[in-house]
């Protein structure tokens, strides 16, 4: 089989490039509740899309599943407070910015691909982050989130490349869920050097 020939490289934003010294958020709500983090992330992406399509404020979703589990008051005090220090532990992934610059060198389209409310893109271009990529595509701007074929398509269209000329990075295993149906090639974020080592065996970088 010819190898691929990219002409984009996209990214997530969340856990990607905005990353948090916390931990994992929902496993740590799902500690609290008493419940396997698999029930509790299986309840959440039943209704994660309220926030990512839809733009209701994230906390909220999170303590609305976490009120499934457990409806007493001073719980879903506990799990705000845990969303709270979560998000004082955010920070740019300065590391990662300063590869897009190099991408952009090598003649590849760049772009963030976020399931997010459609007010990242002020953050976006507060921290000057949207002048660094080619496009910004974003679920709760465009009404439909990954892992879909339909969010996708809206990336590659954007971008004006086909799937199979497209490199996507993300943290969550279920937004990659559908790279082979879809035909992009996917790379799991874990850290950057497993990232650049990923991109490099790519020839991307």
């Amino acid at each position: 089989m010819p190898k691929k020939q990219h002409k984009a490289v996209a990214f997530d934003f969340g856990g990607v490039i905005r990353l948090n010294d916390q931990g994992d958020v929902l496993a740590k709500v799902a500690h609290l509740l008493g419940v396997s983090d698999d029930a509790f992330r299986e309840a959440y992406y039943q209704h994660n899309h309220l926030s990512n399509v839809q733009n209701a404020p994230w906390e909220d979703i999170v303590a609305g599943v976490a009120r499934l589990f457990d409806s007493r008051p001073q719980t879903e005090k506990e799990v705000r407070k845990i969303i709270e220090e979560f998000r004082n532990g955010d920070y740019l992934n300065r590391e990662l910015l300063d590869l897009l610059p190099r991408l952009r060198a090598k003649g590849l389209k760049t772009a963030i691909f976020s399931n997010a409310q459609s007010e990242l893109r002020k953050y976006l271009v507060s921290e000057g982050i949207d002048k660094m990529v080619d496009e910004v595509v974003i679920s709760g701007e465009i009404g439909h989130q990954k892992p879909h074929k339909e969010a996708f398509q809206v990336l590659f269209e954007r971008l004006k490349v086909l799937p199979e000329e497209v490199a996507f990075i993300d943290d969550s295993k279920k937004s990659l869920e559908k790279a082979s149906e879809i035909g992009y090639t996917p790379i799991l974020f874990k850290d950057n050097q497993q990232l650049k080592s990923e991109l490099a065996s790519l020839g991307l970088m």
